[in-house]
């Protein structure tokens, strides 16, 4: 009977003494020490512009003083750099190789005036629409139209 009893309070004690917490390591909570999920664990909100990342095989525009000048066909980068949650990077915009930031609304999203090259500024607005994205910018002189799926 005696060993039955501490073969019973043995087995409480091991069982009592396992830590509780977040076993996911994926969660922000995640605890390392715990050995039984206790249903706490807490997720990262997901990146609300993670769907428009990426490249676009766009077609690009311009219009100098209202008559078409030229058109281009090249690969634009989407990325965030790190940024906050609003912002999006436009990688080789104009197909010039370099960066642009807009912030993102939804879908929609606006480029703030940002010197294009020498003394020239640029603006704009565009969208994402079933893996397409839509842009107008606009300068000095002229207008820039681009539209292009996501490759």
């Amino acid at each position: 009977m005696k060993s039955i009893l501490a073969i019973l309070s043995i087995s409480l004690l091991m069982i009592s003494c396992k830590k509780e917490g977040c076993t996911d390591t994926t969660a922000l909570n995640y605890n390392a020490e715990a050995d039984v999920d206790d249903g706490t664990c807490v997720y990262p909100e997901p990146d609300p512009r993670e769907p428009y990342l990426g490249n676009y095989w766009v077609t690009d525009s311009t219009w100098i003083f209202g008559s078409f000048s030229e058109e281009n066909v090249y690969t634009l980068q989407v990325t965030t750099g790190g940024t906050a949650s609003d912002t999006i990077y436009l990688n080789n915009l104009w197909n010039d190789g370099v960066a642009y930031f807009a912030i993102m609304a939804g879908t929609n999203f606006s480029i703030p005036s940002q010197q294009v090259s020498g003394p020239y500024y640029a603006e704009g607005s565009g969208n994402f629409t079933n893996d397409v994205i839509t842009y107008q910018t606009s300068g000095d002189a002229y207008v820039n139209h681009g539209i292009g799926p996501k490759q």
